[in-house]
């Protein structure tokens, strides 16, 4: 941060110097043709998606778990003008391309807005949206008849975490960032930055974001020196995605073996606890965990990181563990209502 340059990003020529070899970097590692800074993943997310999105009536196909539709305050019908295809995949998991084939709206019927963007997920609450389930919904999506003259639905990723989820499939970058048109990368959670996201595309998409980006408030006067950092953990938190991920897994092992029902497959850097199927109160999950001088928060989502190390997750299991020995013995837990994360 201290090395990093101090240029305009809006009224530069070039951009600044440390925004555009972060941006290079990204093309670098997904195989686009270009790159754009954003100040965080919502942004980003919503940036790609009203570019895609020209003109009304039309339609976003999703998850209807998705950060697009769900924890992004609204923006995709405020900003896009955009409906929502909510989709509950069969699988409990993961969208395949059977579920996109079911919900997909075509033109024709004045009735329904048809689809114009498919928009992914990867991870989801920890779970993998696996190599060939997307390119199987991307084959199908980009050859899906729509009016003449009108372009192919576009496929958008939201990659907040798509870095853990290639480390854990064990994928090529390129190659999964090739399903897709446009894919926004978070650097500021699992990477461990300060701030900001990159979305990448092609030239002439990226060109047309940046309008987007000036008119919601993403233009940035010196940003290099969070773009400098966000460079700095993308290089350095990387090759240490692994140990996070093992440790998650160990300690979702032990988190099983104290009695916790753990909601999904553990893939990532998350663990879903569900803790109203075991009978824990939020307000005691949060108050055994600050005991332990662990932070939780009420929804029973654990997320690991790089920083968190073997002896906090060791102090986590004990907590939890107590917890559910003292509700099994019938001890009177804390049970008024406590908010914290998206509660």
């Amino acid at each position: 941060m201290i090395e990093s340059s101090f240029q305009d990003d809006m009224y530069d020529a070039e951009g600044d110097e440390s925004v555009n070899r972060l941006q290079d970097r990204l093309v670098e590692l997904t195989g686009k043709e270009a790159a754009m800074w954003a100040l965080s993943g919502t942004m980003g997310n919503q940036i790609c998606l009203r570019t895609h999105l020209t003109q009304p009536p039309h339609s976003v196909l999703l998850d209807h778990r998705a950060h697009v539709h769900c924890w992004e305050s609204g923006a995709l019908p405020v900003m896009s003008q955009a409906s929502v295809t909510q989709v509950h995949p069969k699988n409990g998991i993961h969208l395949t391309v059977e579920d996109v084939k079911k919900h997909i709206i075509a033109d024709g019927n004045i009735h329904f807005p048809p689809t114009r963007v498919v928009s992914l997920e990867n991870s989801l609450s920890g779970t993998i949206l696996p190599l060939k389930a997307a390119q199987e919904i991307s084959e199908f999506v980009r050859n899906y008849p729509v009016e003449e003259g009108r372009p192919p639905i576009a496929m958008h990723l939201d990659g907040a975490r798509l870095f853990d989820a290639i480390t854990a499939e064990g994928v090529d970058l390129k190659e999964y960032c090739a399903c897709f048109d446009t894919v926004s990368i978070c650097l500021a959670k699992g990477l461990g930055a300060p701030m900001g996201s990159v979305i990448v595309g092609s030239k002439k998409f990226i060109n047309r974001a940046k309008y987007f980006r000036k008119m919601f408030g993403g233009g940035t006067r010196q940003p290099g020196m969070m773009a400098a950092a966000a460079l700095s953990a993308l290089e350095y938190t990387m090759p240490l995605l692994p140990q996070v991920h093992s440790l998650t897994r160990s300690t979702a092992n032990s988190l099983r073996d104290a009695g916790y029902t753990i909601s999904l497959p553990v893939q990532t850097n998350m663990i879903v606890l569900d803790l109203e199927n075991d009978g824990i109160p939020p307000a005691a999950f949060v108050e055994y965990g600050k005991r332990a001088g662990v932070t939780l928060f009420p929804t029973g989502r654990l997320v690991f990181h790089h920083q968190i190390s073997p002896e906090a997750a060791a102090r986590l299991v004990s907590a939890l563990t107590r917890l559910m020995e003292d509700k099994n013995a019938g001890k009177a837990l804390e049970n008024h209502k406590v908010t914290g994360g998206y509660v």
